[in-house]
């Protein structure tokens, strides 16, 4: 099933698009100071070490329907919103369940697992930080619900950002450059003045297709593909507290 269909793109990639001009050297040096105007941060997998929780959201769902995860299940729905994630897990096991039940459901796991289990990862906020005080526009572009961000502990996500962009806010998958857009939008810069922080290969050639910066994120996520990030992604970073802000 093809995840696309799952919204009509109200932005589409611009292969004739302004393309930000790839940074001289490699990250983190690349990376501090500043030579970009608006940094565009994913969630999970990038600023916050998260495969676990879902992991154990997706046992126990598939678990209480007699079901196995399969190796690619997470995977694909890293790409996805909640949405078009209930909806492809439907079509998938062929559940009789709703869609906003499936929803409802992960939302309520999520939440309780974020509020005492989730963390950025060390050095992210640092970093983000430090470039809102070098006059760099932030904003958040996440494929996760914004109820599941809001349950953590500890971690004010709209004092951080400037901006919150989620999976609801543009019904497209992350295959498409549409939440990379409209978060560029928001912060009122254009799509060659930013970079795209991401831990998916998919995310990082959709943003390259907006004509983007893009840094390639390290995660301790096992269905990350480091090496095919590093390749498509203009930089790479194996962890935020090795830019020397």
């Amino acid at each position: 099933m093809d995840p696309s269909q799952h919204g009509t793109s109200r932005r589409t990639e611009n292969p004739g698009a302004k393309r930000a001009p790839r940074l001289a050297g490699r990250a983190p040096a690349a990376l501090w100071p500043p030579r970009f105007g608006a940094a565009i941060f994913d969630f999970d997998g990038t600023i916050s070490d998260t495969a676990a929780l879902w992991r154990e959201v997706d046992e126990a769902f598939l678990g209480s329907r007699g079901l196995q995860v399969p190796p690619d299940y997470a995977r694909t729905l890293s790409v996805l919103g909640f949405e078009a994630g209930a909806r492809y897990t439907i079509e998938r096991f062929g559940l009789r369940e709703s869609v906003q039940d499936i929803c409802d459901e992960w939302n309520a796991m999520g939440r309780a697992l974020y509020r005492d289990e989730a963390r950025l990862r060390p050095g992210a906020e640092a970093y983000i930080r430090a470039l809102r005080g070098r006059g760099v526009s932030v904003a958040l572009a996440t494929t996760n619900d914004p109820d599941v961000l809001d349950s953590m502990r500890g971690i004010d996500m709209d004092a951080l950002f400037e901006t919150r962009v989620h999976g609801k806010d543009v019904p497209v998958p992350k295959s498409k450059p549409d939440i990379y857009l409209e978060a560029s939008r928001r912060l009122g810069a254009a799509p060659g003045d930013c970079i795209v922080f991401e831990d998916l290969a998919v995310g990082i050639r959709s943003a390259h297709g907006a004509g983007m910066l893009t840094c390639g994120v390290r995660s301790n996520d096992p269905t990350q593909n480091a090496e095919e990030v590093r390749t498509v992604a203009d930089l790479f970073l194996d962890d935020w507290r090795d830019i020397a802000l």
